[in-house]
């Protein structure tokens, strides 16, 4: 106990704390639509995320254990729940091949509502499907403003034209 310390739930603060949780959201694109993908027994793929961590970073080697090839990765959100904030990219990734038996599965995208908080507070909860609603949003409004996504997903257009971005919804 000398050598080693206090156990860290005693200490007040440390740098080694996790409180970060990072959630990807891959998707892409199929003949049938659009899709995303999630562990079998987790409402989205989500890992800790150190301090020290670069997100992006972090992103891209999860997608490479799965293996999963992304060709846009893109940060869309972030939000508290039960005392951690989880910070959501998601990652367009090229359709998937065999995935590992007992790892992610696929599941189509399906609209959602927004959730929606007062003027100065989040919303009560915050489900996956108005996470991915949201990601998509941002996703089509880079497609239509951003050189490199619009370059990458140019096929995109069509499949995105129903997640109107917020940014744009105002001006109608």
């Amino acid at each position: 106990m000398e050598t080693m310390g206090p156990p860290i739930s005693s200490l007040p603060w440390s740098p080694h704390f996790v409180a970060q949780t990072l959630e990807v959201l891959p998707v892409w694109l199929g003949e049938a639509g659009l899709f995303w993908m999630k562990p079998m027994h987790g409402e989205s793929l989500r890992i800790g995320l150190p301090s020290s961590a670069r997100p992006a970073d972090v992103v891209l080697d999860v997608l490479r254990w799965y293996p999963l090839t992304p060709t846009v990765v893109h940060s869309t959100s972030w939000r508290h729940e039960e005392g951690r904030i989880i910070l959501t990219y998601v990652a367009v990734v090229e359709p998937p091949g065999d995935l590992a038996k007992d790892s992610l599965i696929a599941l189509p995208v399906h609209r959602a509502e927004l959730a929606r908080g007062g003027a100065m507070s989040a919303p009560q909860s915050i489900g996956v499907d108005a996470v991915i609603e949201h990601a998509l949003r941002h996703v089509s409004w880079l497609v239509r403003d951003d050189p490199a996504v619009m370059k990458e997903l140019e096929g995109w257009r069509e499949a995105l034209a129903g997640f109107e971005p917020e940014p744009f919804r105002a001006l109608v």
